[in-house]
């Protein structure tokens, strides 16, 4: 089993970015939940950090054995100070590099238009990387095909790149400033590292990433042998994964690294945990992928929130409850997705049973309140439920307003009212 320590996010602003990208994942591998989907101002802005996931996950797909991939921030960037509408602009300061015994590989993302700018700023970058101890195989500048981009990357000679680098007047900081320092008055040493990136350069314009991750999962995933649904959803655990760990290590201040081990027992769990018979979500990552929204006021409104604001519950707890029911509901989809109407039936009606008989042994106490309700309702076992959390979330999806005869009430309607 693979099993991963997690680090909690505590930047919210991150949570967000981490929230705002996984809703564009979804798009294509997986359900939009109706209350709980994170607030989508600017994810067309997050589109290039979503990108460079995903072209870090396809080239993940092509792992071989002694070979690892790697994530990592370059330029000192400080990413919890970045607006998410902001992000596109930072892209060319995150690199991916896949390596092996004799192979070294440096990939560039660039989701949306490649200026000079921008081109002189990755070439500077891999210039300081052909300087650095590592010994780089292949440059690789990856783009989206949508935005047209032609490669310009070697548009301006050494001479001419020489030149702009020698009269910047940039903060010490900057890319620019770090090769100036680090080629001051040496052009000769600059155009052999010039040549030789040119060399071993490739342009890559992909007209359909998430096509391309589908095809290359096939085998991993085994999209010949099961349910089309299970399928996406292997690909979506995998997405998900990288997401949290990259934003995480990035967070941190520190490279993703993933070896070709490592990825194989993660294709093994998901495996075993998304299938025709069991779909059992990675709850950690799920939970740092979906955040509550409590200013949404379809959150604000809704009667789940409400019941659980009458059981007296801190804030904290009341997102934990809610993302459970949010948990459960993704879950909930999967089954009825894979036609597994029957496993929703026996969840929910064991549920709403736990909660009458609760409700009932509280009555005979003289403890019936909201908490106790709640408490008593979640200590009842449900052998339906893959998962505490499974069961949980259940709980909370019934005190939704359109449940009809199973409807879960912490606090009675009239109570609430009076």
């Amino acid at each position: 089993m693979y099993n991963v320590k997690f680090v909690e996010i505590k930047h919210t602003k991150w949570y967000n970015i981490v929230s705002k990208f996984f809703t564009l994942a979804e798009t294509d591998w997986g359900e939009v939940m109706d209350t709980y989907i994170p607030d989508s101002s600017g994810i067309n802005s997050l589109g290039g950090f979503s990108y460079q996931i995903r072209v870090f996950v396809c080239c993940m797909l092509s792992l071989k054995d002694n070979m690892q991939i790697e994530f990592e921030t370059i330029d000192d960037v400080n990413i919890k100070k970045i607006k998410p509408n902001e992000i596109d602009d930072y892209d060319e300061n995150f690199i991916s590099k896949i390596s092996g015994i004799d192979s070294n590989t440096a990939i560039q993302v660039k989701r949306t238009s490649i200026t000079e700018s921008v081109a002189q700023k990755v070439l500077l970058n891999w210039i300081l990387l052909e300087a650095s101890e590592n010994a780089i195989t292949k440059y690789v500048l990856f783009t989206d095909k949508t935005y047209n981009n032609n490669d310009i990357l070697f548009n301006k000679s050494a001479d001419e790149l020489f030149s702009s680098v020698k009269e910047s007047n940039k903060s010490a900081k900057a890319i620019i400033t770090k090769v100036k320092k680090k080629f001051i008055n040496d052009f000769k040493n600059f155009e052999q590292k010039y040549n030789s990136i040119r060399k071993k350069y490739q342009f890559i314009s992909l007209e359909n990433i998430d096509e391309k991750i589908d095809n290359d999962s096939s085998i991993l995933f085994r999209k010949a042998g099961i349910n089309k649904v299970v399928y996406d959803r292997r690909i979506k655990e995998l997405l998900q994964h990288a997401t949290v760990e990259i934003m995480e290590a990035v967070n941190n201040k520190n490279p993703y690294i993933l070896r070709f081990d490592e990825f194989m027992a993660l294709v093994d769990d998901i495996c075993s945990r998304m299938t025709e018979d069991v779909m059992m979500p990675h709850y950690s990552d799920f939970k740092k992928t979906h955040v509550i929204n409590f200013k949404d006021l379809k959150v604000a409104n809704s009667r789940e929130y409400r019941q659980l604001l009458s059981c007296q519950l801190p804030q904290g707890l009341i997102e934990q409850h809610l993302g459970f029911c949010g948990y459960y509901e993704s879950l909930r989809l999967s089954y009825l997705e894979t036609n597994k109407i029957s496993k929703i039936k026996d969840i929910e009606e064991t549920t709403y049973e736990n909660f009458q008989n609760a409700k009932f042994k509280l009555q005979r106490r003289g403890q019936d309140e909201p908490y106790n309700r709640l408490d008593e309702t979640k200590k009842q076992s449900n052998s339906y439920a893959d998962s505490e959390q499974i069961k949980f979330g259940s709980s909370i999806y019934l005190t939704k307003e359109q449940m009809e005869d199973s409807q879960i009430s912490w606090e009675d309607e009239e109570n609430a009212k009076s």
